[in-house]
């Protein structure tokens, strides 16, 4: 990772804006080093992320508790159409912590919708990736009702619920293709091991250049980067969000929280 320098007053450069949770998380690093050099400097990456992240409500690790992304501060941040001079590039990711959370598919609809329409009023290329369905028909109700006892007690879905509703939010997503500013992506089963949620660490740069091959950058496809186990730390521990909850108290952080060398800057909400 290039150094970081103290944030600046500058002029603002093209938007890059990501959502999404654990895989955004713990990738968002190596998604940093894909994107500085296919991208050119200097950029505005604004990101809402988190390890269980929502994009309607309050959700909560441990003792940290982060806004939904799309009603987080992120979209009052974003530049009015007026001050952008290349089109913004962005991410929807993983959409399916809501369903483990026992939101209805028409509600995390409606609030992808209104991440959708917000980047949309910018003129935003949008690529969104779908849950993993097949990753799901294989796990084992005995492994799901560990899973959800220990983390989700709250959530009294079953299995077959839980795979009905991927299914149908998955459709809901696909229709939205019909869009040319927005790209569907489907994971591949090689991108999961034997977690059927979180990429596999082999296949991490290779995937993300899959997913991010819609925004048509140069020199994205002959970018080489290590899988690093532990960046997930890194933007976990170092990338403080303009508003979180600790212990139920509210903390507030100045944004951007981060700027390279080369005048990128780093906003997360």
């Amino acid at each position: 990772m290039p150094e970081f320098t103290a944030p600046e007053p500058q002029t603002g450069g093209r938007p890059v804006i990501l959502l999404g949770a654990s895989n955004l998380t713990r990738d968002f690093p190596l998604i940093l080093r894909l994107l500085q050099p296919s991208i050119g400097a200097p950029c505005d990456i604004y990101t809402a992320l988190g390890h269980g992240r929502s994009y309607g409500t309050w959700s909560r690790l441990l003792h940290r508790a982060l806004p939904g992304i799309s009603r987080c501060d992120l979209w009052q941040a974003l530049p009015t159409p007026d001050r952008i001079s290349e089109q913004p590039l962005a991410l929807l990711t993983d959409i399916g912590n809501d369903l483990i959370y026992g939101q209805s598919v028409d509600a995390i609809f409606s609030w992808v919708r209104l991440c959708l329409d917000q980047l949309q009023a910018i003129d935003a290329r949008v690529t969104i990736t779908l849950l993993p369905e097949f990753t799901l028909a294989k796990l084992s109700n005995l492994r799901f009702e560990m899973t959800r006892r220990l983390f989700f007690p709250k959530n009294p879905a079953s299995l077959p619920d839980l795979i009905q509703k991927v299914g149908e939010l998955n459709q809901r997503l696909i229709a939205l293709a019909g869009d040319p500013r927005i790209r569907i992506v489907a994971p591949q089963p090689e991108w999961y091991g034997f977690d059927p949620i979180h990429y596999r660490v082999s296949q991490r740069a290779l995937l993300w250049k899959t997913i991010l091959t819609s925004w048509e950058l140069e020199n994205l496809e002959q970018q080489t980067v290590r899988n690093r186990l532990l960046d997930g730390w890194y933007a976990f521990t170092f990338l403080p969000p303009a508003v979180k909850r600790r212990w139920g108290k509210e903390i507030r952080s100045s944004q951007p929280t981060r700027m390279f060398a080369d005048g990128t800057r780093i906003s997360v909400y």
